[in-house]
Parts: structure tokens; sequence; C-alpha cells
């Protein structure tokens, strides 16, 4: 190898051509080589010899580094080099995952980026950390933007940041205070929330985040995705996944700082107090009076299961799960620990069953059928007056009902079931029956939850007026008894007794609560419960996201509840008119009186209680019977096969020429031979279920036709026969109530109500061969009964009108309480009585709601005098959230006095004292404009239910809104002066 200078050498070469090779026939090749790159070629040599030795095997590497042949440096050396060809499985176990920790220990020197060994969830736990160590600081900041304080310029150098808001995107230069002053804390003063705790690179505005916390509210579907997209859209930037997440992070924390907001609120007005959210969750049900009307029931509560707001499994979820230490912050949701004290309850409303003494057969008394009076929806609801205790049928938390054993099988990790599983020995016991025309809905409403859930829904309690009272979660379940003993325990541990519990298996609920834990408090506390009128026919982030719902959902059944009142009102004083006059008019007609209508009451009850079941030895005789007639069939069958196989001609194939019709009655011969083969096999098997039978019941001669126990039987299976007509024509009824029902529910998709409507009318040709079924079997029945028609199906609406066709051993069809005209008469007599007790009630709330409206002020106006010495910001808080309220309850007073303007108005608008306060307000604090005589003519104007005046509203809600923004642009005006106030039917006056 030779060295040639590449040009004519004036001075030192940069460069030298190499030239090799030419010897023993061996191609010259020629290398330009520059002095200033030997630190790349030393790097390519490295580079190449490490190739080399990875190729050699253990012993080579060794020969080679004992051979001392041109040796790697100690620092040039790799800490690990590849293991050789073949030697791969080496380290490998049986467990694996070896290969790729090597693979990642041995590209650790490779890469120049710091290698972060913090998992995401640790990130996250870290991250919640940093922001609840300047969570305080941040609120201060947030109240203090709230309040229009502008911060001055500090004396640092300025930075800036990337700004995203609904109209402006872009940096955005910031002046912190001084250079201690926290980033988040300098932005929070000017209107944006950072999106890390420490060193963010992009700033949500406030007003984006406020925009989307409130029209989530209006429409919780709405994703943070199609937020941050919408942004994004405005300010014509690509959509990116990366600010989905800052969003959702800065949207987190601005929540957080809402609540620690609500929480410094709530000092001054005296609202920091143990379970106060619960104690004044509605103000016309729990705001109690002194000197008022004593109610009964107390509080009108229901509760039931949702099953929308599920959570997925971790276990089903790629990664890790996140650490995330928040918990609910309110007293109305119960802990999954609280919920778990009441898993085994069901287990052992068993066993106390299973060790109870039965009763004997005969004494078996099913449940009372529904009540003739009218279903309690409307004390659960605006949609018509409930029942009073003194009338209704006996409850199904009354300790006078039966108790009838409960076999349950216990299949889960809880020990505990849904009711759906509940099954009974006894056919008729109330709880089986209600159980089973539930059941009849189809199996879309088991409730049965897959394993892919962690939270398959919550559980929820809500008062006459639509407040949430208590919730829980429902974990890897489905509607389970634990959840609504959790339900009632804290109710009842709250509120005290004499409540009313709608729900829609309180019958089988029923048998457990008095068995369990609680059953001895509720039962002493007077707590009963009622099943609603439309059964009667028949989390960490996810956390805040729920309290945020609820909490809206509070505001507007607040807003409502001058409505409500109303249009409850408006329909108990029609009921009255109207329904008087008819049942007048039917009284006269039928030459009764009002004292006849509670004597048929007591009569009906009677009946029902009266109504004995199928003994078993009874239910076993009538399988024996009819598997005579089966047999009896059978044997009438085999002898007509058998006959027509002796009969049969087997010469005829033979003698045909035709070779096709030859086969044809070679097939038919085939086919008569196998159908009396056949029929002697059913015959048998029937013969040997008989026998079997008769060996059970001890017989020793075999029942014939014309044998009185034998006519006595076969009489009472058609009455069997005809139950079990009427209960598949019920059956299929309640699932096309339900069809309907589901039909006109709001949020149901397009596809689900196509699959409805083909569901109907699947079902209704169903109904028309059960209503032919039951037709027939009525017309067997000794005296036969009425036919029914495709009408009188429609016309039934409640379950009642089936337990009456029920009985078959008494025709009460000539009693007066079954009678059509008579029920009638007896539906609007109870209708009436529960419209005035509707009345009662409602004039009552009225003055707890107007009473709690006026307290709320005076307690606001103090609050504010107050915090306007000590913390201006939270005093101005307090002043923005005032105004809101005056100008919701003036709308509410609104509608109340409307109230007061309706024909036999018996109430009074007037403010009274809470039970436990000082009857004394302070004279400093002036009224509410809403409260004053002079604003009294303009809240007299008529607000129409039917149509809105403002362009663009399509219902009151959304005019309602629409005012509501306005009148809090302006101020509120707070002249006038007073002590108490009260108000008839003339208007508002102060005392």
């Amino acid at each position: 190898m030779t060295a040639v200078s590449s040009r004519k050498a004036t001075s030192l070469s940069k460069a030298v051509k190499m030239r090799s090779g030419g010897s023993f026939s061996k191609p010259t090749k020629t290398a330009v080589k520059r002095i200033a790159g030997a630190a790349a070629r030393h790097t390519e040599a490295l580079k190449l010899r490490l190739e080399q030795i990875t190729g050699l095997s253990f012993e080579d590497r060794d020969a080679l580094e004992r051979m001392d042949v041109d040796p790697l440096d100690e620092e040039d050396a790799p800490l690990n080099l590849p293991l050789p060809p073949g030697e791969e499985s080496l380290f490998f176990s049986h467990a694996g995952g070896e290969e790729e920790l090597c693979h990642e220990i041995f590209s650790e020197g490779d890469s120049g980026k710091r290698i972060d060994a913090r998992t995401r969830r640790d990130r996250t736990l870290v991250r919640t950390q940093e922001w609840e160590a300047q969570r305080e600081q941040l609120v201060d900041a947030y109240l203090a933007w709230m309040s229009g304080a502008r911060p001055s310029l500090g004396t640092t150098d300025p930075w800036s940041i990337h700004c995203v808001d609904f109209f402006d995107c872009g940096p955005q230069q910031f002046f912190p205070r001084s250079e201690s002053s926290l980033i988040n804390v300098t932005l929070a003063l000017q209107d944006y929330m950072g999106t890390a705790p420490v060193r963010p690179s992009v700033a949500i505005g406030f007003k984006a985040l406020e925009a989307y916390r409130q029209l989530h509210r209006v429409c919780p579907r709405l994703s943070i995705q199609a937020q941050v997209r919408t942004l994004c859209y405005l300010q014509m930037v690509p959509v990116t996944t990366t600010l989905v997440n800052q969003f959702s992070i800065a949207f987190d924390m601005y929540l957080d700082i809402l609540h620690h907001v609500d929480k410094r609120v709530n000092v001054p007005l005296r609202r920091n107090v143990a379970s106060y959210r619960m104690l004044n969750a509605c103000a016309p049900c729990l705001y109690k009076l002194q000197d008022e009307q004593q109610l009964s029931p107390a509080l009108l509560v229901t509760m039931d299961g949702n099953q929308s707001l599920k959570l997925v499994d971790n276990q089903y979820r790629s990664g890790e799960a996140l650490a995330d230490t928040r918990t609910a912050r309110t007293d109305l949701w119960i802990s999954p620990a609280e919920v778990d004290r009441f898993k085994d309850e069901v287990q052992h409303a068993a066993e106390a069953a299973v060790t109870t003494e039965l009763p004997p057969a005969s004494s078996y008394v099913p449940s009372p059928g529904p009540s003739l009076a009218p279903g309690p929806s409307s004390a659960l609801g605006p949609s018509a007056p409930g029942p009073s205790l003194a009338e209704s049928a006996p409850g199904p938390f009354d300790d006078d009902a039966h108790s009838l054993p409960i076999d349950i099988a216990i299949d889960n990790e809880d020990n505990d079931n849904d009711w759906f599983d509940i099954d009974d020995p006894a056919p008729d016991d109330p709880t089986t029956v209600c159980v089973k025309r539930w059941r009849n809905a189809g199996p879309e409403s088991r409730k049965k939850m897959f394993a892919l859930f962690d939270i398959t829904g919550v559980f929820v309690s809500l008062c006459r007026h639509g407040q949430c009272l208590a919730m829980c979660d429902m974990i890897r379940s489905g509607e389970l008894m634990k959840y609504p003993l959790a339900i009632v325990n804290k109710l009842v541990d709250t509120y005290g007794g004499d409540i009313k519990i709608g729900y829609d298996i309180a019958c089988a609920f029923s048998k457990v609560l008095r068995k369990s834990s609680i059953g001895a408090k509720v039962t002493a506390l007077g707590v009963t419960g009622v099943v609603p009128a439309f059964h009667g026919h028949s989390h960490n982030r996810p956390c805040q996201a729920i309290e945020q719902f609820f909490g809206f959902w509070s505001e507007q059944k607040h807003a409502e509840s001058g409505k409500f009142i109303l249009d409850n009102y408006r329909q108990a004083l029609t009921i009255i008119k109207d329904d008087t006059v008819v049942l007048d008019l039917l009284c006269k007609q039928l030459s009764i009186g009002h004292s006849d209508f509670e004597r048929y009451l007591s009569d009906e009850r009677k009946y029902y209680k009266s109504r004995r079941t199928e003994p078993p030895e009874i239910a076993m005789e009538l399988d024996y019977v009819e598997a005579l007639h089966r047999l009896k069939a059978a044997g009438f069958e085999a002898i007509a096969a058998r006959d027509a196989a002796d009969k049969l001609d087997v010469f005829i194939p033979v003698n045909m020429t035709n070779p096709r019709a030859a086969k044809t009655k070679h097939r038919e011969i085939n086919a008569v031979r196998t159908k009396a083969r056949t029929a002697q096999a059913r015959w048998e098997t029937v013969q040997l279920e008989v026998l079997r039978r008769e060996e059970q019941l001890e017989i020793v001669s075999r029942w014939q036709p014309g044998e009185p126990k034998y006519e006595e039987m076969a009489r009472e299976l058609k009455h069997r026969r005809y139950r079990q007509a009427l209960d598949r024509l019920e059956s299929l009824v309640v699932q096309r109530l339900f069809e309907l029902t589901k039909l006109q529910l709001s949020g149901t998709g397009y596809k689900l109500r196509e699959k409805i409507g083909k569901a109907l009318k699947a079902r209704a040709e169903a109904i028309r061969k059960a209503l032919t079924e039951y037709n027939a079997r009525a017309a067997e029945l000794s005296p036969p009964r009425d036919a029914l028609s495709w009408n009188d199906i429609l016309d039934m609406s409640t379950l009642a009108d089936f337990d009456l066709l029920r009985d078959t051993r008494q025709d009460i069809r000539s009693l007066p309480w079954a009678k059509p005209t008579h029920r009638r008469a007896m539906n609007l007599y109870f209708n009436i009585k529960r419209a005035r007790e509707e009345i009662v009630r409602l004039d009552i709330e009225i003055s707890r709601l107007f009473t709690y409206m006026v307290d709320e002020h005076y307690h606001y106006y103090d609050a504010i005098a107050t915090s306007l010495l000590t913390d201006i910001p939270l005093a101005h808080e307090l002043s923005r959230r005032w105004q809101y309220r005056q100008v919701t309850n003036s709308r509410i007073v609104q509608h109340l006095l409307q109230a007061m303007k309706l024909d036999g108005f018996t109430g009074k608008l007037e403010a009274g004292f809470r039970q436990g306060s000082a009857r004394t307000r302070h004279s400093y604090i002036p009224l509410p404009s809403w409260a004053r005589l002079e604003s009294t003519p303009t809240m007299h104007t008529d607000l129409s239910d039917t149509a809105t005046s403002i362009p663009g509203a399509v219902t009151e809600r959304e005019e309602e809104v629409f005012v509501d923004f306005v009148d809090s642009l302006g101020e509120v005006d707070v002249g006038g002066l007073g002590e108490g106030l009260h108000a008839d039917s003339s208007g508002v006056v102060p005392s």
C-alpha cells in the first residue's frame, strides 16, 4: 500500500489518497482519507470490530482475549455484548420475557435520551400530589379573578405560553408577581388554567372550561373530545390527541377548584355541617316548620337502580390502572364499604326463613291484589295524587303480611343475589307472583351484568320532587338487595321514621328488610313501602362528573319546584271538580253512597286474603289426571296408527309398472309404519309417567271417568288450564306495556325504536293467539266465563284487572265491588280522596318552600356582609350566587302566586320559622324584591304552559334559561325593610 499526495505539496496535506492491492493479481483499490476524520475512522473501526466479536462463540472470544491482538481500549469496550449465535436460550426461563429484558438492557447505553423509569401510574400520582400542593393558592387566584381584580405587573421578566380559548389561540405574555410565584397561580389570576402542575406548555381559558361544564350539564353525552374538536375547528388548527389529554387535566383541576370554592362559600353560610346536603336536599319535603300540620307519611321517596353509568373493569383495559386517590365528596354518596355491610343479609333472611316453622298449606295467604284506590304515582311525581296509609292496601313493609320462606341460590362473591333469583316454593306467594310478572318482561330486563364491568351503574333514591337523597355504586353485579338496604339505612339514620318508599320490587324486598340487621329499627320507625304506579301495570374522575351532574340536577329541580306545585295543585283541583260530578251521577244511578266505597274496599281485601293456594297434594292429583288425559289421547293415536299399518297393501308397489309411483307409494308405507311405531312408544312413555304418579299417590286402582274423584279433578284441571291461559295472556300484555313505555322514553335511539316497533307487531299477533286460547278455556268452565275482546285487553292498564279473572272457585262477578260500574265509581271516589290529601300536602310544601327561600336570602345577606370585612373576593362570589338565586326564587314565586289564583286554593304564601330555629329575623336585612308588595302585580302575569313568547325557544324550560340569563345581567333590587312576611290569596305583604 502506497500513499500518493492528491496535489503538489506546498504545505501539510489535509487528505491523502490510499492505494491498496495490485499484488498476486488482486484488484487495486484507491480511497481518499482525510486527516481530520480520524475520530470517525476510529468509531467505524470499533463498530467493525464489535461486529466481528459478536459473531464469535464464548470460547473464541476467550481465545481472542488471550491472544491480546489489537485489544479494545477499556473505555471503548461495551459493558454488555450480545449473546453468541445459538446461545439465545441460555438464560430463558419457563416464565419468558427475558429476551425483551435483554434487549432493553443492551439498548440503554446506545440512546442519548434520559430514561424515565416512572410508569404512567406514578406520573399520575405525582401530578395529583403536585396539584394538591398548590390548590389553595389556585382557589385564591380564581376568586380574585372572578371578583374582577387585575394583578399588578411584577418586576420580574415576563414569560409566554400557548393559550387556548374559544376565539383566541396563540402565545401570550404573563408577568408574575415575584420570582417565587407559581406558574399556574399567575395564569389563574389572568383567566387561564395550566395543563400541568409545574411546567405547563399550554393554558386553557376559564371561560372555555366553564362553557364545557355548562354544555355538559345540558348534554351529558358531550365528550371532551368533541369539545376539543370544536375549539380546534374554531381556531382552524389540526386536532391532536395531546390537546384532548391536556384539556382533560385542566378540566379536572377546574372542577376541583370549584369544589373548594363551594367549601369556602359554605362556611359563612353555615352549611359546613355534617349531612347538610341530605338534610336540606329538598325544601318542600324537608324544611319543616314550627306549628305546621303533621303529614303522614312525613316523607315520600322512591329508589331504583340505573345501568347507564358503567365502568369497564381494569383487568380488561390495556396497561396498568392509574393511581387516583380522589373519592366522592358529598354526603349523598354511600361508600362501597358501607354498602358491603349488608352483602350477607339475603343469606341471613333465607336461613331465618328455613328455620321458621312453616304454616300448613291451607293457611297460605297470597298477597292482597292491587288496591282499587289509585296508585301512588302522583305521590312520587306530578302525575296524580298518592294514597294515604289509612286506605291503601297493606304495604309490602307492613308486619301483618305473611313471610314465606325464600330459597335463594347464592352464586356470587357477595353471597347476595338480585331479586329475580328469588324462588319461593309457593307458586301463589306474593313475592313469587310479582317476580314472575317482572320476569315476563323478557331476558333483557333481568339486570344481569357482564363481568366486563367493574361498576355496573348507580342506585339512587329521590324525593317526590326529584331531588337526589342518597346514592351508591353498583359494583360487579346487578340490582342486589344490599343496595336498597344501604339506601334505607341511610334514609332512616338521617330523616327518622314515617317514610313511604316506592320500589318496583317492594314485595320481594320487604322480606329481606324485615329479617335484616336493620329490620327492627325500620319497623319501629314506621317505614313502609309501596310499588310505584309504573311498575304496578306490569370513582375518581367519574365521581367528579357524577357530583357535577347531581349538583346541576339539584339546582334544576329547585328551580322547577314552583311549577311542580302549580301543576299538582291544578291537577288535584281538576280531579276534585270533574270527578265529583261523575261520581255523584254514578252514586245516584247505583243507589250507593260514599260509605259504601269504604266497605267495598274492605270486602275486596278480605276476598284476596281468603283465597287459598293450590295445595301440593291437589297439584299432584291434577298432574295425575292430566297424565290420564294424555294417556287416553296417546292410546287413541296409537290404535289408529296400528290399524292404519295393518290395513296396508304391501303388494301394490310390486304390481305397479311405474317405478316413480312405486317409489312414492313405498315412502308412504314406511311413513305409516314409522308413525305406528312412534305412537306406540309415546303411549308407553305416558304409561310409565302414569304408573310413577300412581306410586306417589298410592293409588291401588286407576281412576276412571265417572268416578267422583276423577270428575272432581277433571273440573279442577279445567280451572288450571284456564289460569295458565290467563297467565300467558297477562305476560304478553305486560311485555307490551313495557315496550310501549320504552318507546315513549326520551333518548331511545332510532334503531331501538325500530326493534321495539317490530316487537310490538309480533307481540300483537301473540296476544291475539293467547286471547283465542283464553276464550276457549273460559268457555269450558261451568259456568262459562265471559269472552274477552281485543278492546278489553287494551283497556286493562293494571294487573288488578287480571287478578279479578284469576279465581275460578268462586264467581265474584255478582259482588258489588267486582262490577265494572261499581269499580269505576270506586276509582273516582279514591281519586278524589287522594286529590284532597295532595292539596293538604301541597299547602304545607308551599309554606316550607317560601320560608326556605326567605331564610336563604337572610343567610346570603348576612354572609356577604361578614365576608366584606375579611375576604372581598369571597364576598363577591357570594354576591354573584345570591343574585342568581334571587332570579331563580323570583321565578318560583311567580308559579306559587299562580297557584294562589286557582279557584279552590286553600293555602297561604307565608314565611314561618323552621323547626329548631329562633322565631325572630334581623330587622336590618331588607326583604327580597320578589317578597315585596310592589312586585306583586308583575308577578301575577300569566305564564303559558303551552307556548313560549321568545322566538327560538321551543319549551318553557328554554325560555326560563334565556330569561334567567338576561335577568342575571342586571343588579337585583333589595330595597325595602321588613321583619316578617305573610300572604293570603290577595298577594304578598310584609307583616
